[in-house]
């Protein structure tokens, strides 16, 4: 059994996160088939036949990772309610999946497209003679993470800062103060709950399980396999806001997505852009462990 101790602090870093807890926590429908304008990861994507499709640095169309048609989808503020947000890679051979590991920000491997309206007579004919790719693993020209089609719905749920944030330990510090009237100073959680004794296991297992953020969300909390971007780079700090995470998922015995090995990819934009719907200025990042 958990500590008394530890079950005060949990649900103290819990109201703490009251800031960012709500989110939308997409899950994948194996039996449900996506059309062309559905929400969905991977596949044939919507397109605005005006519009110009991207490409990477090569000039190679990239490949659809994401689409999610907010209307459906039925999120609130801050994201937008309507049209639909894609979020494309590039093709690579290399299983980089576009993340440019020196410039995170810069969208050339990777471009995050907002349709503010949806064009609902556009067929996927139109899109295949344009030259538009699917965007799934098929082991010969196709390098994604995405190893199905899947179609995605969204629910409401809640977020709360778990020990991947850079910022952990600030609102650990606070939540020991309020729940105990302790103060750790410059010790960090794992020291301050002696997490580094194995007689520990349950406490530690706790908190994590507690605090976990992983899956597929929009806003909330983020998960990592290794650790936060923005914890060793203050340039990085303003991407405040989890637009979208895509994690690692089995179903059954079939993998769905797989990001290296079982990791997970976030994409964090500065909320007042999010605010101007303004997606040119994302921070892309995906590890695995």
């Amino acid at each position: 059994m958990p500590s008394e101790k530890i079950i005060k602090i949990v649900d103290e870093i819990k109201k703490l996160s009251k800031d960012k807890e709500d989110c939308y926590k997409l899950i994948i429908d194996p039996d449900k088939t996506p059309n062309i304008t559905d929400s969905k990861f991977g596949g044939l994507p919507y397109w605005d036949m005006n519009k110009y499709f991207p490409t990477d640095t090569k000039g190679n169309k990239m490949i659809l990772l994401a689409q999610l048609n907010l209307e459906q989808l039925g999120v609130k503020k801050p994201l937008p309610e309507k049209g639909i947000l894609q979020f494309f890679i590039a093709n690579d051979s290399n299983y980089v999946y576009g993340m440019n590991f020196d410039n995170p920000t810069v969208q050339m491997g990777f471009k995050v497209i907002y349709h503010d309206s949806i064009d609902y007579s556009v067929t996927e004919e139109e899109i295949m003679a344009a030259g538009i790719p699917l965007g799934i693993d098929d082991d010969e020209n196709i390098y994604s993470p995405v190893i199905k089609e899947c179609y995605v719905k969204a629910e409401k749920s809640k977020s709360y800062c778990s020990p991947d944030v850079y910022d952990f330990n600030t609102i650990f510090k606070t939540a020991v103060k309020n729940a105990l009237g302790e103060d750790t100073e410059d010790v960090d959680f794992y020291e301050y709950l002696d997490f580094y004794n194995q007689n520990n296991d349950e406490d530690r297992d706790y908190l994590f399980d507690e605090l976990s953020s992983y899956g597929h969300k929009m806003l909330g909390y983020p998960y990592f396999t290794q650790s936060d971007p923005r914890e060793y780079n203050d340039k990085l700090k303003r991407y405040d806001t989890l637009l979208f995470q895509i994690d690692s998922e089995m179903i059954g015995d079939s993998d769905y997505v797989l990001w290296g090995d079982c990791g997970v990819a976030n994409f964090f934009i500065p909320q007042e852009k999010l605010g101007k719907l303004d997606f040119s200025d994302i921070l892309y990042n995906w590890d695995c462990c």
